[in-house]
C-alpha cells in the first residue's frame, strides 16, 4: 500500500464513513454525509471516483448496488498524517508540539501528569 496519501478534507469525510461502516453503497454515504455537509449526489460521486483513481477506495457490486471499501487503513493513514504533520510543523520533533501545547495550556493538569507517568515509566528515552 501506498506510504503517501493526498486524501482532501472532502474526500477525508468519505474516508471516515467508510471507516465506521465498512463498506457502503452511495445512497448510505450521502445519507452519513448530509447529517454534517450540505454535498449534493453528483459531488459525492466525484469524490468517490477520485478516491477510487487514487486507489484509497474500491467499488464492487452487489446485485444492483456498487458498495464502496476503504482500502486504506485509518490507523495507517491517521499515523501517516501525524507524521507529515509533526515533520512540517515541529521538525519531526514530538517534544516540539508536546510542549508547545503545554506552553500554551492546552493539556489540562491531568493530561500532564499522564504525560510525566508516560515519560517516568519509559527506560530509552
Amino acid at each position: 500500500m501506498q506510504d503517501k496519501y493526498d486524501i482532501t478534507d472532502a474526500e477525508l469525510e468519505i474516508m471516515q464513513v467508510l471507516w465506521e461502516y465498512g463498506q457502503c453503497d452511495l445512497n448510505t454515504i450521502l445519507d452519513k454525509l448530509n447529517r454534517k455537509s450540505d454535498k449534493n449526489k453528483n459531488t459525492i460521486k466525484t469524490l468517490l471516483r477520485r478516491l477510487m483513481l487514487k486507489g484509497s477506495v474500491e467499488s464492487k457490486k452487489m446485485g444492483l448496488n456498487t458498495v464502496y471499501v476503504p482500502k486504506v487503513k485509518k490507523e495507517k493513514f491517521l499515523a501517516n498524517e501525524n507524521e507529515h504533520f509533526l515533520e512540517k510543523l515541529y521538525n519531526g520533533k514530538m517534544g516540539n508540539l508536546l510542549l508547545n501545547f503545554v506552553e500554551n495550556k492546552k493539556v489540562t493538569k491531568e493530561e500532564r501528569q499522564r504525560l510525566i507517568d508516560i515519560l517516568e515509566s519509559e527506560e530509552d528515552i
